[in-house]
């Protein structure tokens, strides 16, 4: 096995090349300098802490020249390791290789229960112990792969002309000589003998940094005192809690050069997960000349709703805040680290950058992932973001009210699901015949009584934006119309759907528009791109021949393939096409959630001479496979390297800081550019070559992720008949009327009124089924 993970590093490190020298700008930091970036337990985030697999990608993925942070720990020969936390039984397979093996200590005033390292000879933790993945948001398929890294062993990540830098952090010094074992001797002896390099040193005992400071003072290693997130803990040297030496920093400065803390101390949050305004505690230490490491990001905890789920505004939020920059991070995902360090500094003080990369950026309801999805926030978010297109789905009131919104079911995306419980119906030919709540059954007074609602695809602690989640008013079609304008967007794309049922119920929703977008001067020019999206044909062949608008055929399933001929038919009457993400990017599914190709969608519309928008792009985690690294913006450089022309996005923000950097340049000549993956690398580089002959091409098939090819029926739709009686007087965009023509009657023949009991049930049902899926994420 170890040659394949050599052969594994050879193909990292083959991959990083020569790069140019970093760009020089001024910093906030201590001395001026570019942030440190250490990757903590090397790529953490992705391979199990620790292990050698995560270690050589952290090197790959980190700016050039940057540590990796071991925290150090001892065997009972005295022999260091690293590893996180003390106790093993999550981190590692010990509990299941040695069950008699548990045992109690009082560790620094706590007693703590488990596996403790020092109750193993190195010869046999290393040899018959293998790391796993304690977060359950991680790739669990390389468990048990790795074995336990010996500090010693990270000399080989360095190369001929530049060594490791590995920063050395230690923690239970006092507990360790409580039992005969000693950190400072095991360095002293260990550390001239290895070729690595130790640019720092921390430790949450004041007493060890006192002992071995005399020892290092001719080296260049510097000395950081290291506070746990627990201000109330004790510090074994001085029996004192970390909160009373956090006001002591005078009294640090005489052992250390600076501090290492969590990166709450800096930005606190509150208990709705929101930030509170930016401790002193940074300045103060620059003030006595202590540099400041914070230490705590990973791109899959839960960040604060300020961040907009974007892992890289946490970043920017220490290092580019205008008043004060961190020294360093410590980080699960150095690669988000390098993105938003490197390339993403300034963006958001420079809205009016030019593009550095040429791509549409469609909102999607506005900026959807920050307020209710087109609310007037969400649009006004989305234009303060640089979004190029603003988009509106066009449903009706009952009295003819044309308004935005992402569906004619309310349930979910207004405050109708707990208001209206009484109005759910089932429609079979709308909304796929789930029951739902809908539009053009409540006057527009009824609408304008419920509350927009922010749509998490993800419940709580999951969701977005929680303290705004019934903010903002309805926008109606005409409103959105002069908001397009007032503000200067570039377009406007609105959606079309459900035009052959309302239409005989008398709503004439294509007419509707047409008169809007007339009225509103958008029809006969040539300033505003104006795109007309809709999953049906039929109502993209109303527009196709008008060379003033751009037609977007919606897909609203996922898909594995695209047969070229059925490209060409739909050129017939589109110019572009909207795709799911993830019909985009083959994937394999549990346990691996990787990548394993990309579709030919993009070259079968291309060569039918259709655009590609990718579609719905969110920043949420859980939303992005493994080999994407957590982060949004390796997916869309992914997805551009396959050629898409433009994405449609609840988070208009990320996409465009992308757009605007100049690391977004496909030949740039900065050192950083945003990393696009090739699909199925990462899978085959470790995973197959770990797994040798345990798994094979064949076997991986089987986990799959299969959807079907498109076929003539998913594009061909129905015709639209005519406007049912009344239709050609239907009322203006945004005027309702008291009895508008052609309006659905109470009861219908094709609607299907869901009984109270039925409804009490659907309800029920819908509860447990959110109450069971937050279950499965425990």
């Amino acid at each position: 096995m170890i040659k394949h993970l050599l052969l594994f590093c050879l193909l990292i490190h083959g991959a990083m090349g020569a790069s140019p020298p970093r760009l020089k700008r001024k910093w906030l930091t201590l001395h001026g300098g570019e942030p440190v970036i250490v990757a903590n337990g090397g790529m953490s985030g992705v391979f199990p802490e620790s292990s050698w697999a995560s270690y050589t990608y952290g090197v790959a993925q980190n700016l050039e020249g940057s540590p990796v942070l071991c925290d150090l720990k001892l065997t009972k020969d005295n022999y260091g390791y690293c590893l996180d936390k003390m106790l093993l039984q999550n981190t590692t397979s010990i509990a299941e290789i040695y069950p008699n093996k548990r045992n109690t200590y009082d560790v620094n005033g706590r007693k703590l229960t488990g596996w403790f390292g020092l109750d193993f000879d190195s010869s046999v933790l290393f040899a018959n112990v293998t790391l796993i993945q304690s977060l359950y948001t991680r790739p669990s398929s390389y468990d048990n792969f790795f074995g336990i890294t010996p500090l010693e062993t990270l000399q080989h990540l360095g190369t001929d002309t530049q060594l490791t830098k590995v920063w050395i952090n230690v923690e239970y010094d006092v507990f360790y000589k409580q039992h005969k074992l000693d950190v400072e001797s095991f360095l002293n002896e260990m550390l001239p003998q290895l070729k690595i390099e130790i640019p720092y040193l921390s430790s949450t005992e004041i007493g060890f940094l006192k002992s071995i400071g005399p020892k290092v003072r001719a080296t260049k290693t510097k000395l950081f005192f290291k506070f746990p997130l627990d201000v109330n803990a004790i510090e074994p040297s001085t029996k004192e809690k970390y909160g009373s030496v956090l006001k002591k920093l005078n009294m640090i400065k005489t052992f250390a050069v600076g501090i290492l803390v969590p990166k709450e101390y800096i930005w606190p949050v509150n208990e709705n997960r929101y930030l509170k305004p930016a401790t002193t505690l940074v300045t103060d230490a620059h003030r006595l000349g202590l540099e400041v490491f914070a230490y705590g990001f990973a791109n899959d905890f839960y960040l604060p709703y300020n961040y907009s789920l974007d892992p890289t505004n946490e970043y920017l939020q220490f290092v580019d805040n205008s008043h004060f920059s961190v020294d360093g991070v410590v980080t699960d995902f150095c690669s988000t680290a390098s993105n938003a360090i490197g390339c993403l500094v300034g963006m958001s003080h420079n809205r009016n950058a030019s593009k550095a990369v040429e791509f549409l950026v469609i909102s999607h309801n506005g900026a959807s992932g920050d307020y209710a999805g087109a609310s007037d926030l969400a649009y006004q978010k989305a234009v303060d973001d640089g979004v190029d297109i603003i988009d509106c789905n066009v449903q009706f009131s009952k009295d003819g009210v044309a308004f935005c919104q992402e569906s004619p079911d309310l349930k979910f995306t207004t405050s109708a699901g707990s208001d209206l419980m009484d109005r759910v119906n089932q429609i079979p030919e709308v909304n796929q015949g789930q029951p739902g709540i809908f539009s053009f059954e409540l006057t527009w007074e009824e609408i304008k009584s419920l509350k927009p609602k922010i749509n998490s695809p993800y419940d709580a602690p999951l969701d977005r934006n929680h303290g705004y989640l019934f903010a903002g008013k309805f926008v109606t079609l005409t409103e959105f119309l002069e908001f397009a304008k007032a503000k200067a967007v570039n377009g406007i794309m609105i959606g079309i759907e459900n035009a052959a049922y309302l239409a005989t119920k008398g709503y004439d929703i294509i007419g509707t528009v047409n008169s809007a977008l007339t009225n509103a001067s958008f029809t006969n020019q040539t300033k505003y791109k104006v795109m007309i999206k809709s999953d049906q044909s039929a109502v993209l062949e109303k527009y196709k021949n008008d060379s003033h608008y751009e037609t977007v055929f919606d897909f609203k399933k996922d898909f594995s393939r695209v047969p070229e001929a059925l490209a060409k038919e739909i050129n017939k009457y589109a110019d572009a096409v909207a795709i799911r993400r993830n019909s985009l990017v083959l994937e394999y599914g549990d346990p691996f959630f990787m990548t394993r190709g990309f579709t030919n969608a993009v070259s079968a519309m291309h060569k039918a001479n259709l655009s590609v928008y990718a579609s719905n792009l969110k920043n949420e985690f859980q939303t992005f496979l493994f080999d994407y690294n957590s982060d949004p913006y390796q997916e869309i450089a992914t997805l551009l390297s396959d050629g898409v022309d433009g994405f449609i996005t609840d988070f208009p923000a990320t996409a465009v800081s992308f757009m605007r950097s100049q690391c977004a340049k496909p030949k740039t000549k900065h050192s950083l550019a945003f990393t696009a993956i090739a699909p199925g690398e990462l899978f085959n580089t470790s995973i197959l070559s770990v797994m040798e002959a345990e798994m094979t091409n064949a076997a991986a098939d089987v986990n799959a992720t299969n959807y079907p090819p498109v076929t003539p029926k998913d594009i061909d739709n129905e015709a639209i008949p005519p406007v049912a009686s009344g239709g050609a007087n239907a009322p203006s965009p945004d005027t309702p009327t008291d009895n508008a023509p052609g309006s659905p009657p109470k009861h219908s023949s094709r609607t299907t009124r869901v009984a109270p009991t039925a409804t009490v049930v659907f309800l029920v049902a819908w509860a447990a089924g959110i109450l069971f899926y937050s279950f499965l994420l425990e």
